[in-house]
């Protein structure tokens, strides 16, 4: 500026009244501020990163202060970046909260609430759709199974990897994960063919959720394994960055790190997240590094949300916004310099959805936090952040006021979004008579802070399920069930505890039960189908499976394959194993199933091609964990006459599968074409060792039959009568061998 010019400004400014330089000066502040660093114009070839590490607490950062762990790699990202010292998630659960990052809408707008039974609707627009519109190449690669490509959260990504671990019987889908250093390893693949054109990559992480097991050397250097896994995350990190900056993308980047919510680590009773929405479920870290490192240290204090960053990046990199979207957020960029006061809502259904307690909603505006609760609370951020006093009763003022303005935030709980009136009419016509809503409006419901202890009994059912205590945890799942039909989670269970103890009808009646309860559990249609399917109740099966097939529908077709499979009719047995390879997580049953379809039409090559996809699918996910796929292998392979290679699959079978018999009933009949009498005999008694069920004595004897031993058959029947005395099927046992002896009596004599 000359002197000339400086000389006119201080004249003009001398000529002014006081209220006219304040408003002046209020003006030029944005501007002194910006002096010598300005963020840049708008960039189409700009490349975008967002890095979200699940569960991870902003004040469990040393970005933020914290000095239980070391994180030099987030820190260096920090020293480059905009840090937000006051962010918020919007809902404390995976699937909602990514939601409302990649669309910048809040969950009632976007329609998707809790990690299972929602799908994002194909009208609302992602960012990386509009980014893709824009020129950009998508890419994504995430780590956890709620984020999986059926929930439409992919839609606009060129690539999604969500190739996570299979899920078993044992696990809840919230710990369906794999490491993220496998994840970062197939984006930066991807990122390898991202040449001559802007890129947008998303990296999620699933550390530091639970369990919390990092790997060596964190596990031992870090007492509390949260950190450890805080510490992982950060390695991974490291070396993501250290990539970029080879590749010569970093400088040249917007990078956006974020969480996608908080973690309870007891604070208020509550270990992980989703039923509570104190600080530490909502507060989040969330750093922005411009390109050249702009703004470079900077500290913003006024809060934000993660609705936020979807407007960032599309102001960043000159991206129309869809027109007549609901816009909620605002660049991050415009609170470099402070801003007006804002009200900032969050909300979780997960108590309401999983258990029949309370849905709670809270506002924080300034300081002053207020959760809407059956008990309502208010704390005061700034005197007390761990939220220890309710001070509402000391500030009635500012809680009529936020209980006011909540208000409109807050609506009715829709029922899982795919359950539209044909299903709900369907599920009616089935005898689970229930509303479209959650839990009725108006109905009182517990607030979940009087509810810990029924929460952690729950755990415990699912900690005695996982170890193997059966009988414990079904004893304590119907004692919770009888004082609150409600928990949805507590009927999967019961269905899972009584399907492992081969009550499989017990298991299909419960499921039912639970579905007249909570109609809109998607979980309990599958429940009562695959139950259906283990007693032979094909109709059932068919019914269940129906409803389910237009909510999540990978299974839905698997299990409608496998009913036509039964069927016979390979044609529609194929036609839906198809579907199912387009539309399930894991195509390795809709695999198995195309098999079997290849099987009755004779086409044994057929079949065994099929096989070996499904069988490399699954190494290519870790251990096969897929019951039956060495068994079905092994089958064909028999038939084919490569005996020797059907022999190694049905022993691997067996390893995987030790209590399961059928694969030892298999080996022992091919064993027995090879006159390997003494080897077929120690297979049998490896099987008695391994499972002494009742149905266990019932296969031995039949299989023993079937190769002509018929003392052998009685012997064993016998055992099992003696052992089992009330068990129907060994009752009538001896009944059924003696037929079959007849049967074979009859056709030697018409031969």
């Amino acid at each position: 500026m000359t002197n000339s010019v400086w000389r006119q400004g201080a004249a003009t400014l001398k000529r002014m009244t006081l209220r006219g330089r304040v408003i002046l000066l209020l003006a030029l502040l944005p501007i002194l501020g910006c002096r010598g660093r300005s963020i840049g114009a708008p960039s189409r070839t700009m490349p975008v990163i967002l890095i979200s590490i699940d569960t991870l607490r902003s004040d469990h950062l040393p970005a933020y202060g914290y000095k239980g762990v070391a994180t030099p790699n987030i820190d260096a990202l920090r020293a480059d970046s905009i840090l937000y010292r006051r962010a918020y998630s919007h809902v404390p659960l995976t699937l909602p909260s990514h939601v409302s990052i990649l669309t910048g809408m809040l969950p009632a707008d976007a329609g998707v609430h809790d990690n299972v039974g929602f799908r994002l609707s194909e009208s609302i627009p992602t960012v990386q759709q509009l980014l893709k519109k824009n020129g950009y190449a998508t890419g994504a690669g995430v780590s956890a199974f709620v984020l999986h490509h059926e929930t439409g959260i992919s839609r606009g990504f060129d690539f999604y990897d969500d190739e996570v671990e299979p899920l078993g019987e044992d696990k809840t889908i919230g710990r369906v994960q794999r490491d993220g250093r496998e994840t970062l390893h197939v984006l930066q693949k991807w990122l390898e063919g991202q040449t001559g054109k802007p890129f947008f990559a998303f990296l999620h992480l699933y550390e530091p959720h639970t369990p919390y097991t990092p790997p060596e050397p964190f596990f031992s250097r870090y007492a509390n394994h949260y950190d450890g896994e805080i510490a992982y995350a950060d390695a991974i990190v490291g070396e993501f960055l250290d990539d970029l900056k080879q590749k010569g993308a970093y400088d040249k980047s917007l990078i956006v790190f974020l969480s996608d919510h908080g973690e309870g680590l007891n604070e208020h009773g509550e270990e992980e997240h989703g039923i509570f929405l104190y600080r530490e479920d909502l507060q989040v870290p969330l750093l922005v590094k411009l390109p050249k490192q702009t703004r470079a240290g900077t500290t913003v204090d006024t809060p934000v949300e993660l609705v936020d960053v979807f407007p960032t990046i599309l102001d960043r990199t000159a991206t129309p916004f869809p027109k007549g979207g609901h816009r909620v957020g605002q660049s991050l960029l415009a609170t470099m310099n402070g801003g007006p006061t804002r009200q900032i809502y969050a909300e979780t259904y997960y108590p309401r959805l999983h258990f029949g307690w309370s849905d709670l909603h809270s506002l924080i505006e300034g300081s002053d936090h207020y959760i809407r609760a059956p008990q309502p609370e208010l704390y005061n951020l700034a005197a007390d952040p761990g939220e220890k006093h309710n001070v509402l009763q000391d500030n009635r003022r500012m809680y009529v006021r936020l209980r006011d303005a909540i208000e409109p935030y807050v609506r009715e709980a829709p029922a899982p979004s795919s359950v539209d009136r044909e299903e709900a009419a369907k599920l009616a016509a089935l005898g689970y008579v229930g509303s479209t809503a959650v839990t009725p409006s108006g109905k009182a419901l517990a607030d979940p802070k009087t509810t810990m202890e029924a929460f952690h009994d729950i755990r415990l059912a699912f900690t005695w399920y996982r170890n193997g205590k059966e009988d414990e945890a079904l004893s304590l799942t119907n004692r919770l069930l009888a004082e609150n039909p409600q928990i949805t989670d507590m009927w999967d269970l019961k269905c899972k505890i009584l399907n492992k103890m081969g009550r499989h009808r017990d298991a299909m009646e419960a499921a039912k039960e639970g579905l007249r309860n909570v109609p809109a559990a998607v979980q309990l249609l599958y429940d009562v189908a695959n139950a259906a399917l283990a007693i032979g109740d094909l109709k059932t099966a068919q019914e269940h499976a129906e409803i389910a097939e237009t909510i999540e529908p990978g299974e839905a077709h698997e299990i409608l394959a496998d009913i036509w499979t039964r069927r016979g009719d390979a044609k529609r047995a194929e036609a839906e194993a198809k579907l199912a390879l387009t539309t399930s997580h894991d195509p390795t049953n809709a695999l198995m199933l195309l098999a079997t379809a290849e099987k009755q039409r004779g086409n044994l090559q057929g079949a065994l091609a099929y096989l070996d996809r499904a069988v490399s699918e699954a190494k290519r996910k870790g251990a096969p964990r897929h019951q039956n796929l060495f068994l079905a292998r092994a089958d064909i392979l028999a038939r084919l006459g490569r005996n020797a290679e059907a022999e190694n699959d049905f022993r691997a079978e067996i390893a995987q599968f030790p209590s399961a018999p059928m694969a030892y009933s298999s080996l022992v009949m091919l064993l027995a074409t090879e006159r390997r009498l003494d080897d077929a005999t120690q297979l049998i008694y490896d099987l008695m060792k391994a499972s002494s069920a009742p149905h266990t004595y019932v296969i031995v004897s039949e299989t023993l039959k079937a190769i002509g031993d018929d003392r052998g058959a009685m012997y064993w029947a016998d055992q099992g009568r003696q052992r089992y005395p009330a068990d129907a099927e060994l009752r009538e046992l001896p009944a059924r061998l003696r037929r079959a002896t007849q049967l074979l009596q009859k056709r030697a004599g018409t031969n």
